[in-house]
Order: structure tokens, then C-alpha cells, then sequence
């Protein structure tokens, strides 16, 4: 059966349901619970503990459904049905465990406050897209997964080619991000800049795409 591929992601799912549900007994009914924080770091928004359990759950749950059910909406899934077998189990085990860690490591600083001297939000955003970089050379080319611009959708080789430059400039923007995680509020430009840069980085594969599109076209004419 397909679904037992998707075992971890499921596993992952009910543990952070478990840890969800010990933090909102455990906190009084004022905590407030970061759930988005700015290029430094620093949580700007908060959410009450029933709010956060809902949408930070929820999220996860949302984004399994639509990785599982990939198949019954992607009219591209069925040329690359066996690529996309291998990936989607995998990328929806990394995207509903990286998501709970951010949730549970929101609940841990409403608990106790930040106990260590790393940023630990850097920490797993930096996993985050150096997992993900290095998953982008094998995303086929579809509507809904990858870097999806209207010049790689409808090149093949453009889609390679913004694929495998994104994927290093993910493990960059990483390895930036490990950076900031232990970058004091003494370095907050430092931390801004970077946050930027990285930022940059990540955009950049757009336009990239456009400018194999011009070139592209520019040498056919």
C-alpha cells in the first residue's frame, strides 16, 4: 500500500500532536506562544496556546494532505510517477518535521525562555533548506513542487538548470542561517544583512529562469 511510504511523516505527525497537547496542559491560560519571528530572530507574533496548537498542527495535517493526494491533482504526476514515489514521501516527512520543531521550539521559549546561546529558529531553518537544496535536482517538472516559474514550466532544460542552481544556493543560504544561530543582539545589522542576503539568494533562481528564457531565445532568432 502507498500510504506505508509515507510511515514517518505520519509518525512525526502524531508525535507532534502528542508534544503539542503536554505544552497547551502544562502552560497557564495567559502563555503566549511565538509563532513568527523577523530577520533577527526575534518572535513578533504571538498566538494563545489553543491557537497555536490548532494552526501549527493544522499545518502539518494540511501539508500531508496535499503531499498524500498529490497524485489525484497533478496532471504531470503520472509521466514521472516513479521520481515522484521517491520524493513526495520523503519531502513530506522533512516539511512536517522541520514545521514541528519550529512549532515545538515556539512552545519551548513560552515555557522556559531562550536557555541556550544559539538561535535555535536559525538552526532549523538552516536543516531546512539544506535538506531541501539538495532535494531540488530531483523534483520532476510540475505545477506545484519546486521552483516554478512560467519559463521553467514550459522548458525542460530551463527547469534543470534553475533546479541545480537553487540547489546551491539553498545549501548557502543554509549554512548563512548557521551563521546568524550564533550571532549575539551585539551583531542584530549583521544578523539583518544576512537575513537579506539570504533572502536574495533564494529569489534569485526567478529571475535566473527569465534570463535562460532571453538567452534562449535570443540565440534561436
Amino acid at each position: 500500500m502507498r500510504i506505508r511510504s509515507f510511515v514517518p511523516a505520519l509518525i512525526t505527525l502524531v508525535i507532534n500532536a502528542l508534544f503539542s497537547l503536554y505544552f497547551v496542559i502544562i502552560l497557564p491560560e495567559t502563555a503566549k506562544i511565538p509563532m513568527h519571528w523577523n530577520l533577527a530572530g526575534q518572535p513578533d507574533a504571538f498566538y494563545g496556546k489553543y491557537l497555536a496548537l490548532l494552526s501549527g498542527f493544522g499545518l502539518n495535517l494540511l501539508l500531508f494532505v496535499l503531499i498524500y493526494l498529490f497524485p489525484y491533482y497533478s496532471p504531470k504526476y503520472e509521466k514521472d510517477k516513479r521520481r515522484f514515489q521517491q520524493l513526495l514521501p520523503e519531502l513530506g516527512f522533512i516539511l512536517i518535521l522541520i514545521f514541528s520543531l519550529i512549532q515545538l521550539y515556539g512552545y519551548l521559549v513560552a515555557h522556559r525562555g531562550e536557555i541556550l546561546p544559539i538561535n535555535m529558529l536559525f538552526v532549523i531553518l538552516g536543516l531546512l533548506f539544506i535538506v531541501v537544496g539538495n532535494m531540488l535536482p530531483k523534483v520532476p517538472r510540475n505545477f506545484f513542487i519546486g521552483i516554478r516559474t512560467p519559463w521553467t514550466l514550459m522548458d525542460k532544460e530551463n527547469w534543470h538548470k534553475t533546479h541545480r542552481l537553487g540547489a546551491y544556493l539553498y545549501i548557502i543560504g543554509g549554512l548563512i542561517f548557521f551563521v546568524n544561530s550564533v550571532l549575539t543582539e551585539r551583531y542584530q545589522s549583521l544578523q539583518n544583512a544576512l537575513g537579506i542576503f539570504v533572502l536574495v539568494l533564494l529569489l534569485y533562481p526567478l529571475l535566473h529562469s527569465f534570463l535562460i528564457f532571453l538567452a534562449k531565445k535570443h540565440k534561436n532568432t
